[in-house]
């Protein structure tokens, strides 16, 4: 392992990068041994300096991956991510591949869980693998892009204008410096600043808009909030708190519905993807998730996952 990498980056990355097991392509005949089909999707090009291929081996009739691996030309940092993507990919369906987040992503990446994995200008190369994946989900079902999605609209990344406004409110992105750091537009081509501005400017008041609502909620209290409205306020407590470490691990949860009971509020939920069949989903994901309501909202709610 080269000590330089692993100053630069940490053990973890540097070994990854040191031994790319996953890159590559798969074969038709390696696929059928699967039972599986051999599906590639490529993002970016050259004059981006940073093109990905993804190929999985996909099992199409549960659209699973059961085998994933890449082609990639770009920086070394790039390696471990698609590394890393590589290998948590493998028995993951189409919806739950679209999931994969950021901060699962690199938080994977780091050797100490609060050391970030890559420096910061190098950001950009996970949003660019979570892009491609989510990107090459709806080229194998056909998805139909919208205009946002098909338009690039900068020379120095092949981010498309829903790629960015979504990373733009991912990461709460408020300056120019930071888009460039988290998707490497505006690093060379300052063209396109002005639209990317424009970008900031409707974050920036979907933000507002956002801070105001949830402080009309917070502002009564939960036993009077119509049904509805708590069903939102259980949400909002749920993205603040514990939905990111649920999504972390694969998973998610659904609010239903929210019923008084007596002096009781019962909470009920259903878990998506990995929370469906993980072994804690009863225990304690269920406690933390109880615990996360009753300190936000009123401390007289139960959970019922159903």
């Amino acid at each position: 392992m080269d000590q330089e990498t692993i100053n630069e980056y940490g053990i973890k990355v540097a070994m990854f990068i040191g031994n790319p097991k996953y890159m590559g392509s798969i074969s038709d005949e390696e696929a059928k041994e699967l039972g599986a089909t051999v599906f590639s999707y490529t993002y970016g090009d050259e004059k981006f300096d940073y093109k990905l291929t993804l190929h999985w081996a996909i099992n199409t009739q549960e659209d699973t991956i059961v085998l994933a691996r890449y082609t990639y030309d770009g920086i070394g940092s790039g390696i471990a991510i698609n590394h890393m993507l590589s290998l948590i990919s493998s028995n993951k369906n189409m919806p739950e591949m679209e999931s994969i987040t950021y901060t699962a992503l690199e938080r994977l990446l780091r050797d100490n869980p609060n050391i970030e994995a890559l420096p910061t200008a190098e950001r950009f190369a996970i949003t660019f693998t979570l892009d491609a994946a989510k990107l090459a989900v709806k080229s194998y079902i056909n998805a139909t892009l919208t205009y946002e999605e098909e338009t690039i609209p900068c020379k120095d990344s092949p981010m498309s204008i829903a790629s960015l406004r979504e990373s733009i409110s991912t990461h709460n992105i408020e300056t120019l410096e930071s888009v460039a750091q988290y998707t490497k537009v505006g690093s060379s081509d300052t063209t396109c600043e002005e639209n990317v501005l424009k970008l900031l400017d409707i974050q920036k008041k979907a933000m507002v808009e956002q801070e105001e609502a949830e402080s009309a909620l917070a502002a009564i209290p939960f036993r009077d909030l119509s049904t509805d409205h708590r069903i939102i306020a259980v949400d909002t407590a749920i993205d603040s708190t514990i939905r990111q470490f649920l999504v972390m691990d694969g998973g998610d949860i659904d609010i239903l519905n929210v019923k008084e009971n007596g002096d009781k509020f019962e909470v009920y939920i259903s878990y998506l993807g990995a929370c469906s069949s993980c072994s804690s989903s009863g225990t304690g994901t269920l406690v933390a998730i109880e615990n996360a309501l009753r300190d936000k909202l009123d401390p007289n709610i139960s959970v019922i996952p159903i």
